[in-house]
Protein backbone atom coordinates (compact mmCIF):
# COMPACT_ATOMS: atom_id res chain seq x y z
CA UNK A 1 0.00 0.00 0.00
CA UNK A 2 2.84 2.16 0.54
CA UNK A 3 4.07 2.06 -2.60
CA UNK A 4 0.42 2.50 -4.29
CA UNK A 5 0.85 5.54 -2.31
CA UNK A 6 3.82 6.80 -2.99
CA UNK A 7 3.25 6.60 -6.50
CA UNK A 8 -0.31 8.40 -6.08
CA UNK A 9 1.93 10.77 -4.57
CA UNK A 10 4.29 11.09 -7.32
CA UNK A 11 1.39 10.98 -9.88
CA UNK A 12 -0.21 14.26 -8.06
CA UNK A 13 3.26 15.61 -7.72
CA UNK A 14 3.91 15.73 -11.46
CA UNK A 15 -0.32 16.74 -11.83
CA UNK A 16 0.79 20.12 -9.42
CA UNK A 17 4.16 20.39 -11.59
CA UNK A 18 2.36 20.04 -15.11
CA UNK A 19 -0.50 22.43 -14.43
CA UNK A 20 2.06 25.08 -13.13
CA UNK A 21 4.26 24.41 -15.82
CA UNK A 22 0.97 24.71 -18.34
CA UNK A 23 -0.43 27.85 -16.24
CA UNK A 24 2.93 29.64 -16.18
CA UNK A 25 3.29 28.93 -19.81
CA UNK A 26 -0.32 30.67 -20.45
CA UNK A 27 0.30 33.82 -17.94
CA UNK A 28 4.01 34.05 -20.48
CA UNK A 29 1.60 33.29 -23.68
CA UNK A 30 -1.05 35.95 -22.68
CA UNK A 31 1.86 38.88 -21.56
CA UNK A 32 3.13 38.40 -24.79
CA UNK A 33 0.28 38.54 -26.96
CA UNK A 34 -0.49 41.51 -24.78
CA UNK A 35 2.46 43.40 -25.52
CA UNK A 36 2.04 42.40 -29.09
CA UNK A 37 -0.92 44.07 -29.13
CA UNK A 38 -0.11 47.06 -27.24
CA UNK A 39 2.86 47.25 -29.99
CA UNK A 40 0.12 47.33 -32.98
CA UNK A 41 -1.97 49.98 -31.55
CA UNK A 42 0.61 51.92 -31.00
CA UNK A 43 2.16 51.54 -34.77
CA UNK A 44 -1.49 52.29 -35.61
CA UNK A 45 -1.80 55.73 -33.73
CA UNK A 46 1.48 57.08 -35.01
CA UNK A 47 0.35 56.05 -38.44
CA UNK A 48 -2.43 58.19 -37.69
CA UNK A 49 -0.02 60.94 -36.49
CA UNK A 50 1.95 60.64 -39.57
CA UNK A 51 -0.98 60.74 -41.93
CA UNK A 52 -2.56 64.09 -40.13
CA UNK A 53 1.20 65.49 -40.13
CA UNK A 54 1.35 64.98 -43.92
CA UNK A 55 -1.87 66.25 -44.51
CA UNK A 56 -1.29 69.43 -42.73
CA UNK A 57 2.05 69.61 -44.60
CA UNK A 58 0.82 69.56 -47.53
CA UNK A 59 -2.04 71.88 -46.63
CA UNK A 60 0.77 74.43 -45.65
CA UNK A 61 2.67 74.01 -48.64
CA UNK A 62 -0.95 74.50 -51.20
CA UNK A 63 -0.90 77.39 -49.26
CA UNK A 64 2.09 79.13 -49.56
CA UNK A 65 2.29 78.68 -53.21
CA UNK A 66 -1.04 80.15 -52.83
CA UNK A 67 0.23 83.49 -50.86
CA UNK A 68 3.95 83.14 -53.11
CA UNK A 69 2.13 83.75 -56.39
CA UNK A 70 -0.46 86.67 -55.15
CA UNK A 71 2.87 88.23 -53.86
CA UNK A 72 4.66 87.96 -56.82
CA UNK A 73 1.25 88.93 -58.72
CA UNK A 74 1.88 92.52 -56.71
CA UNK A 75 5.45 92.74 -57.22
CA UNK A 76 4.90 92.55 -61.14
CA UNK A 77 2.29 94.79 -60.34
CA UNK A 78 4.44 97.64 -58.44
CA UNK A 79 7.07 97.31 -60.99
CA UNK A 80 4.47 98.38 -63.80
CA UNK A 81 3.46 100.99 -61.96
CA UNK A 82 6.80 102.42 -61.11
CA UNK A 83 7.74 102.07 -64.65
CA UNK A 84 4.81 103.75 -65.97
CA UNK A 85 5.40 106.50 -63.12
CA UNK A 86 8.87 107.20 -63.90
CA UNK A 87 7.84 107.65 -67.50
CA UNK A 88 4.97 110.27 -66.36
CA UNK A 89 7.23 112.10 -64.00
CA UNK A 90 9.96 112.00 -66.24
CA UNK A 91 8.47 115.06 -68.32
CA UNK A 92 7.53 116.48 -65.06
CA UNK A 93 9.63 120.13 -64.32
CA UNK A 94 9.36 120.08 -60.57
CA UNK A 95 10.99 116.43 -60.16
CA UNK A 96 14.23 117.70 -58.48
CA UNK A 97 12.27 119.89 -55.90
CA UNK A 98 13.84 118.78 -52.89
CA UNK A 99 11.44 117.64 -49.67
CA UNK A 100 12.28 119.45 -46.82
CA UNK A 101 15.56 117.93 -45.08
CA UNK A 102 13.84 117.27 -41.74
CA UNK A 103 11.13 114.71 -43.34
CA UNK A 104 13.42 113.13 -45.51
CA UNK A 105 16.10 112.44 -42.19
CA UNK A 106 12.79 111.66 -40.58
CA UNK A 107 11.92 109.10 -43.58
CA UNK A 108 15.44 108.16 -43.17
CA UNK A 109 15.34 107.63 -39.36
CA UNK A 110 12.26 105.53 -39.97
CA UNK A 111 13.36 103.48 -42.70
CA UNK A 112 16.07 102.65 -40.78
CA UNK A 113 14.41 101.60 -37.59
CA UNK A 114 12.33 99.23 -38.92
CA UNK A 115 14.83 97.27 -41.01
CA UNK A 116 16.80 97.31 -37.77
CA UNK A 117 14.25 96.01 -36.55
CA UNK A 118 13.22 93.48 -38.96
CA UNK A 119 17.30 92.33 -39.82
CA UNK A 120 19.43 91.66 -36.84
CA UNK A 121 22.28 93.95 -36.41
CA UNK A 122 26.07 92.93 -38.05
CA UNK A 123 28.54 91.04 -36.23
CA UNK A 124 30.89 93.78 -37.08
CA UNK A 125 31.82 96.36 -35.04
CA UNK A 126 30.55 99.55 -35.03
CA UNK A 127 31.91 103.11 -35.85
CA UNK A 128 33.00 104.25 -32.69
CA UNK A 129 34.85 107.12 -33.94
CA UNK A 130 31.68 109.25 -35.29
CA UNK A 131 33.77 109.54 -38.63
CA UNK A 132 31.34 107.46 -40.74
CA UNK A 133 30.09 109.11 -43.94
CA UNK A 134 26.65 110.89 -43.11
CA UNK A 135 23.72 110.87 -46.07
CA UNK A 136 24.38 114.05 -48.28
CA UNK A 137 21.80 113.06 -50.83
CA UNK A 138 18.49 114.94 -50.85
CA UNK A 139 15.07 113.05 -51.16
CA UNK A 140 13.44 114.94 -53.86
CA UNK A 141 9.58 114.63 -54.62
CA UNK A 142 9.45 112.33 -57.63
CA UNK A 143 11.30 109.90 -56.11
CA UNK A 144 9.34 110.16 -52.93
CA UNK A 145 6.62 109.46 -55.32
CA UNK A 146 8.33 106.05 -57.00
CA UNK A 147 8.43 104.60 -53.45
CA UNK A 148 4.37 104.79 -53.11
CA UNK A 149 4.30 101.44 -54.97
CA UNK A 150 6.50 99.43 -53.44
CA UNK A 151 5.96 100.43 -50.17
CA UNK A 152 2.04 99.75 -51.21
CA UNK A 153 3.43 96.07 -52.51
CA UNK A 154 5.30 95.33 -49.49
CA UNK A 155 2.16 96.10 -47.45
CA UNK A 156 -0.02 93.78 -49.62
CA UNK A 157 2.29 91.19 -49.63
CA UNK A 158 2.67 91.53 -45.94
CA UNK A 159 -1.08 91.32 -45.56
CA UNK A 160 -1.36 87.85 -48.10
CA UNK A 161 1.13 86.65 -45.81
CA UNK A 162 -1.01 87.47 -42.59
CA UNK A 163 -4.38 86.21 -44.33
CA UNK A 164 -2.66 82.98 -45.08
CA UNK A 165 -1.66 82.21 -41.54
CA UNK A 166 -5.30 82.91 -40.05
CA UNK A 167 -6.58 80.75 -42.55
CA UNK A 168 -4.21 77.96 -41.69
CA UNK A 169 -5.03 78.72 -38.06
CA UNK A 170 -9.03 78.76 -38.93
CA UNK A 171 -8.24 75.41 -40.34
CA UNK A 172 -6.53 73.91 -37.86
CA UNK A 173 -9.27 74.41 -34.73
Amino acid sequence: MKAESLIAAAIMSLIVIAVLVCSGAAYRYKAAVDQKNEAVSQLALQGTVIQAQQAQQALFNEQAKATSSENQAAQVNSDNMVVRYRETLRLEKTCDYAVPTDIANGLLQYTNRLRSSAVPESTSKPDGSGTGSASTVKLTYCQAVLWINPLLAAIEQANNQLYAIRQLQYQGK
